[in-house]
């Protein structure tokens, strides 16, 4: 229960949902959201923007749901397709989510939160389910990521800092808006008590694809945003830790993570180098695993595993 809630004026809210090919996953969410959301209907937008879907994804939209807006594209833009719900959105605060995922509960507080917190531009919710979860945090976090199946966005934020980069289309996408978002000033914070169930549809998930976008990524976010010798030493750890994941994902990761690099090869030239403060770059370094030292996170990993074998012997 919100406290003071019956004196709130409760803000618009714009629901911002990106689909591709997934029309039963975006009815569930459809369904959940205009049945079960615990937000005055009237201070609701729903958007959805359709990421050129051939499953009769935008027929289903418009026949079961005639409320919500549908923004049909004529390509698969990738994660840059909520920038036209950004853009076509009135609501002062932004509820991105995936079209596989919806909040369970806690939305209220979390609107009531930011609108007493102005200097938070970003509240991560807490993300159940999937193998993207949010753990290891506590409530009120101050963090640089989040993830994109669940989090809200403050107008005034797509406002100052823009939308999602387009040349990322998958993965990784969260931590390059983080970077630009606290580099303007704005806080990053982990709300708790906002859930969302990220259902995680398999349909066009790969191991692949993710292995090769993220290591692309991941150099494209450092490249960009990081300046001087620490940058290299940044990409040789990002794609020293994105190669090792072999040991525990498969032999293929190996050649996965390669053609990752070699992505960002050829991109490497379209991108905008535009290094940010270095109080945000130490916050990425702190937050990114694949940022981590590698000579004592080894250390670290072997110690421990010696540590479990001798605990072992004196069973």
């Amino acid at each position: 229960m919100v406290r003071g809630k019956d004196k709130f004026e409760w803000p618009l809210l714009t629901v911002n949902i990106l689909v591709y090919n997934r029309k039963k996953e975006v009815e569930i969410t459809l369904s959940k959201i205009t049945k079960e959301l615990d937000y005055p209907k009237n201070k609701l937008e729903i958007i959805v923007v359709d990421n050129a879907s051939t499953d009769g994804t935008y027929e289903m939209i418009k026949e079961k749901f005639p409320e919500v807006k549908v923004i049909r594209l004529n390509k698969n833009i990738g994660i840059a397709g909520w920038n036209y719900g950004f853009k076509e959105g009135r609501g002062e605060y932004f509820l991105v989510l995936d079209d596989d995922s919806h909040p369970e509960k806690g939305l209220k507080e979390a609107i009531f939160f930011l609108n007493q917190n102005k200097q938070v531009g970003i509240l991560a919710c807490k993300i159940i389910g999937g193998m993207f979860q949010t753990k290891g945090l506590s409530h009120l976090q101050d963090w640089i990521g989040f993830i994109g199946c669940g989090a809200i966005i403050r107008k005034e934020v797509v406002e100052e800092v823009g939308g999602f980069a387009e040349w990322i289309f998958l993965y990784s996408h969260e931590w390059e808006y983080g970077l630009r978002v606290l580099n303007k000033g704005w806080k990053i914070v982990y709300f708790d008590k906002c859930i969302v169930n990220h259902r995680t549809s398999v349909i066009h998930r790969s191991y692949k694809r993710l292995r090769i976008f993220t290591t692309r990524n991941e150099l494209g976010i450092i490249y960009s945003y990081f300046d001087g010798f620490y940058k290299y030493l940044l990409m040789f750890r990002t794609l020293f830790w994105n190669l090792v994941t072999f040991r525990k994902e498969g032999s293929m990761s190996i050649l996965y993570t390669l053609r990752g690099f070699l992505e960002f090869i050829k991109i490497k030239h379209k991108l905008t180098i535009l290094p940010v403060d270095s109080t945000v770059q130490q916050k990425y370094i702190q937050h990114f695993w694949s940022c981590q030292p590698i000579l004592p996170t080894i250390f670290k990993k072997v110690k421990k595993i010696i540590r479990k074998n001798l605990e072992r012997r004196h069973v």
